[in-house]
């Protein structure tokens, strides 16, 4: 009864990467028709014993390498919209690093129009409704993430919404690029900052500090009242990702997941895939596992739901048309019978 409940929500999904969601028979198809033989120590889904975002971040390797055309660029937007589109997810947001796009010689052009056609067909055929949050790179020079930020003002805001940060936050703090932040700031361009997903609340300091609209997942805020006290207070969403989370170990169970304090507190969560294929999950399951593991109420699924249209990103139109939606969904349902 629950999991058709969930299944029948429309929903917005804000935090989930193209390259972790790559179909994986779009992998295999590849390195049969180009003959290349695929490395045998390089996964494409994250492993349960998964001990670190250092070892998660590895499941990227093979996307990345079918990810250097046009072809399939527009290819992966249109599978991941429509495996939204199944799960009523009405609104989503991709992310991706424009810059990881360029190693088979696309120009930044090429790799943005690419993606546009993908978000117009997948639009079309699939009636979910998307915008791209372009990634900085954490390993990457300044110089290399302001030439891609630059190439991505052309597109803003009829296709890019906003702009963040990934990568390894163990070896790169989010300090180092403030001076991205700076710029989108001064383009007018909003951002999230992926911050506090490996136990550093100064990343989380600094997110807030910089101006972040949101941030993705923000764990370490747990158990830093002034920081939660911060968050609530300027409005910032709190995209958490739980079985990605757990898999990076963020967190190491439920029993340490601060989804039940943050929501008690008051601060605008909602919840998110992170990346489909590489945490063998989609938004449907998410949430399920909120309330079956998480304890959450259904109420507060709903709650979740409007808390992530309104910290989206989504033109205006959009956030009340989806609403109206959850709204009407929510009313037909006797949510404490669920």
């Amino acid at each position: 009864m629950r999991a058709q409940w969930i299944e029948r929500l429309p929903k917005m999904e804000l935090h989930c990467h193209l390259d972790g969601s790559v179909h994986p028979e779009r992998i295999r198809a590849f390195y049969r028709q180009t003959g290349r033989p695929r490395p045998e120590d390089a996964p494409l889904r994250a492993r349960e014993s998964c001990e670190s975002l250092t070892e998660y971040l590895r499941c990227f390797d093979l996307p990345l390498q079918w990810l250097q055309t046009e072809v399939g660029l527009e290819q992966a937007v249109r599978d991941l919209l429509g495996d939204a589109a199944r799960e009523h997810i009405r609104y989503l947001e991709i992310r991706f690093a424009p810059t990881l796009h360029l190693e088979g010689g696309l120009t930044y052009r090429q790799v943005f129009d690419a993606l546009a056609r993908g978000c117009a067909r997948g639009e079309t055929e699939c009636g979910v409704v998307s915008r791209l949050i372009v990634c900085a790179m954490r390993h990457h020079t300044q110089a290399q993430n302001l030439a891609m930020l630059d190439a991505a003002r052309d597109y803003f805001p009829a296709l890019v919404c906003a702009a963040d940060l990934a990568g390894d936050e163990n070896a790169f703090p989010t300090a180092l690029h403030a001076p991205f932040f700076r710029q989108a700031a001064a383009w007018g361009i909003p951002f999230t900052i992926h911050s506090g997903e490996t136990g550093s609340a100064a990343n989380v300091r600094t997110a807030l500090d910089l101006g972040a609209a949101r941030l993705g997942h923000g764990i370490a805020m747990a158990g830093h009242p002034d920081l939660i006290a911060r968050c609530r207070a300027a409005g910032v969403g709190v995209e958490l990702c739980p079985t990605s989370n757990f898999q990076t170990k963020a967190a190491r169970g439920w029993a340490e997941y601060p989804l039940r304090a943050f929501l008690d507190a008051g601060l605008l969560v909602s919840l998110h895939t992170d990346n489909r294929t590489v945490s063998g999950t989609n938004l449907n399951r998410e949430y399920l596992r909120a309330v079956n593991e998480g304890g959450c109420t259904p109420a507060e699924v709903v709650q979740m739901l409007r808390n992530a249209c309104a910290v989206s990103f989504a033109p205006e139109g959009v956030k009340r048309a989806f609403l109206r939606e959850l709204e009407e969904a929510a009313r037909e349902d006797d949510l404490f019978s669920v």
